[in-house]
Order: structure tokens, then C-alpha cells, then sequence
């Protein structure tokens, strides 16, 4: 019933239908693919271009935001730099207003004399460095008081841009010189100033030759004299670390012979201190013998606000020399710590010890030699103290160091 029907080359007509059918789903899927390449190549190149138009217009945008910025922060500047303006005029009047009555202004030029004299007696010595330039400086500002006194007793008027520049820098000396009394009892500091100048009731500079008679003190021309603007390690402190340690003390004072012992010093006294000793700067040649301690690392600069030695000492510390080696403990710290280990065995937490020897009476700190071998016999008039006012008020006097 149903036949196969041969082609004339011997083939059948169903494969040729096969064959043509695969030919054609291949053309077509084939077709798809191209169309589906080309299709993605015309979006990407569509995401191209909007890429582009919107980096270019993030970019527009980005830009005048900065420009927005900046034009905001200028403006926010400008408004600072007015206030700040504002408030320094303010200030220029109030403090125009306060040193021109006599009885601030004319302190204030005193304590500026002083200080100048320092920077003078520091040139003369060591010449013009950048701790002289300072003093004189600040000397200078402070005595500027002096114009807006005058002005007000003979009716000048100032240039209102003199007046402003005198009084911001006489703020600025007033600033550091409270922040240098707040480093101790203020009273004491200024009963003790002029005691510590040259040039300040000064004496008759003293010349001769010289040998140590301590860390810090000299024999010159048969007077002792206390190196001023230096504080030399305690008798009992250590230096250095581990077993490697020193007695700072005696080091120092050996030092000091290595320096003047046998050499013409001179000397410009400028007052005593508390044991009656004279206190000066002292110069070999042109060689300040203070700074030279300081330098090599035996003694301490003063902490004061104005000390003088205070860039040898960063000189010594940037070198390691001598003390800054190790472990160097400045002498206050030293003293408040023995100070609080004291109290902890002493009756009633008072670590003075008051030491009666026939008609002799003294007292011994913490921090002397021979606070480890007094023992006080109450039986005999020795008592503990709490401090050093108590003992001076109960008739003690303190023991004297080298």
C-alpha cells in the first residue's frame, strides 16, 4: 500500500527532507545568533554613550560643588578672621583701659625692667642667643606700659593701630609671665626675682682663681659664690641604669673642677639665697661654666619660665650626655618621692626630723645624707615634723648641704 519512491540517483526522497531541515534549523538558529550579537552590541554601545553624557554631567556637577564649597569656605573664613579681629580690638581697649592707671601700669614696667635686666646681664655674658632675645623682648613689652600711662597723665592720643599692636603684646608677656608663677608659690617666686638677676643689686663683679666647692658653688676670690639658673642632682641621687649607676651628685661637682679649678673665673654676683651664699654667673674666658655643666649633662636647667640654660639642656638630652645617658630624674621628682616614702614610716605621717646637738638645733629632710642615721629621742628635745615651717617656728634651723 504505501512505497518509497526512488529519486533518479539512487537516493530516497525522506533523507533529502531530513537533510534539507537540518540545513534549515541551522541557517535560522544561526540567523538568531548574529541578530541576538548585533542587538547586543547596538545596547552597549547605547549604555556607551549614556555613560558618557552622565559622567560628563556628574563631572559638571562635581565642580560646582567644589566651587560651591570653596566660595562657602572663604566666606566662613572671612567671617572668623572679623570676629577674631573684633574680639582683639575689644581686648586692645580693655587692656588700654587697665594699664593706663598708674597702679597697673607702673608694676607692670617695673617686672619688665627686671626682666629686661635679665636679658642684659644674660647678652653680656653669653652673648645675644635666642633665650636673651626672648627676655629682652618680653623686658621691652611689658615696660611699653609705660606709653598708655603717660598718654592718659599728658592727654596724648595714640594711633589706634599703635595702641592695638602694644597691648596684644603686652597680653602676650602677661600670659607667660602668669603661666611662669603658676609653676610655684607666686609669692615666693617674686620675693626671690631680683635675689636671682644679674645686674639687680648686683654687687662688685668678683675675678680670680677658682676651685669647686660643690656641684653648683664655687670659691672665687675668697668668696663662695652659687651658680645661679642650674639645679644639680641630689647627694643620694642616682644616674644611669641597672648596675651601671652614679652618684650624680659628686660627678657633677667633679665636673665642675674639671672646668674651673686652677683658672681665673669671673664672676657677676647678684644677690644670696637663703644660707647667705652669694649667688652669680660665672665665666672662664668666654665660657658661661653653668652652661657648660648643663651641656655635658651633670647638672639641671632651672625649670623656671625664663630659664636660662633651658637650650643646653635640650642639647644635652638630643646628645645622651652624661645623666641623659640613662635615667635622669630631675631633683623635685626625686624629693617627692623619697618625700612620700618617709611619711609612710614616720609617727603620725610628719617625715621631718628635728636633731638637737648641745646648743645646735636643725632639722634633716628625707633626701639628706644622714636622714637614715639621726634617730629622734623625744627624751632630749628631738621631735618629728610635718614641715619645714613647723620646724623653723619650733626653732630649728635646716641642716646645711654641700
Amino acid at each position: 500500500m504505501f512505497a518509497w519512491r526512488k529519486k533518479p540517483d539512487g537516493g530516497f526522497e525522506w533523507h533529502e527532507y531530513i537533510r534539507t531541515t537540518i540545513r534549515v534549523r541551522r541557517d535560522a538558529r544561526r540567523q538568531r545568533i548574529a541578530d541576538a550579537k548585533r542587538a547586543a552590541g547596538q545596547q552597549m554601545h547605547a549604555a556607551g554613550v549614556a555613560l558618557a553624557a552622565g559622567s560628563r554631567a556628574a563631572g559638571g556637577a562635581a565642580r560646582e560643588g567644589v566651587r560651591a564649597g570653596a566660595g562657602a569656605l572663604g566666606l566662613a573664613l572671612q567671617g572668623a578672621a572679623a570676629f577674631l579681629a573684633h574680639v582683639l580690638r575689644t581686648l586692645a581697649r580693655l587692656i588700654v583701659q587697665a594699664v593706663e592707671r598708674p597702679n597697673i601700669g607702673v608694676p607692670v614696667a617695673l617686672a619688665g625692667a627686671i626682666i629686661l635686666g635679665t636679658g642684659i646681664g644674660r647678652w653680656r655674658i653669653l652673648g645675644l642667643d635666642r633665650e636673651a632675645a626672648a627676655t629682652l623682648i618680653v623686658g621691652l613689652v611689658l615696660m611699653s606700659s609705660l606709653v598708655a600711662v603717660l598718654a592718659r597723665m599728658k592727654g596724648w592720643h595714640l594711633p589706634r593701630w599703635s595702641a592695638t599692636a602694644v597691648v596684644a603684646a603686652v597680653v602676650l608677656a602677661l600670659v607667660g609671665g602668669m603661666a611662669w608663677l603658676a609653676g610655684g608659690p607666686a609669692a615666693g617666686k617674686l620675693a626671690s626675682l631680683t635675689a636671682k638677676l644679674p645686674l639687680i643689686g648686683a654687687g662688685k663683679s668678683l675675678k680670680g682663681r677658682a676651685y669647686a666647692a660643690g656641684p653648683d658653688t664655687l670659691r672665687v676670690a675668697g668668696t663662695t659664690v652659687k651658680l645661679t639658673g642650674i639645679e644639680p642632682p641630689e647627694s643620694e641621687q642616682r644616674c644611669g641604669s641597672g648596675s651601671a649607676q652614679w652618684r650624680c651628685r659628686q660627678v657633677a661637682e667633679t665636673a665642675l673642677s674639671r672646668i674651673v679649678n686652677g683658672r681665673t673665673v669671673s664672676c657677676s654676683p647678684g644677690g644670696t639665697d637663703e644660707a647667705g651664699r652669694t649667688l652669680g654667673y660665672c665665666a672662664v674666658g668666654d665660657k658661661d661654666v653653668a652652661a657648660e655643666l648643663v651641656r655635658q649633662g651633670y647638672v639641671f636647667a632651672d625649670g623656671s619660665f625664663l630659664a636660662r640654660y633651658a637650650s643646653q639642656e635640650r642639647e644635652a638630652r638630643a646628645a645622651k650626655a652624661g645623666m641623659w645617658a640613662g635615667e635622669a630624674e630631675r631633683p623635685a621628682a626625686y624629693r617627692a618621692k623619697l618625700w612620700e616614702e618617709a611619711k609612710l614610716r614616720a609617727p603620725e605621717g610628719c617625715p621631718i626630723k628635728g636633731q638637737v646637738s648641745g646648743a645646735s638645733r636643725i632639722y634633716v629632710l628625707p633626701w639628706s645624707p644622714d636622714y637614715g642615721r639621726v634617730r629622734v629621742q623625744e627624751a632630749r628635745g628631738e621631735r618629728w615634723f610635718c614641715s619645714e615651717q613647723d620646724a623653723v617656728a619650733a626653732g630649728f634651723k635646716a641642716a646645711q648641704r654641700g
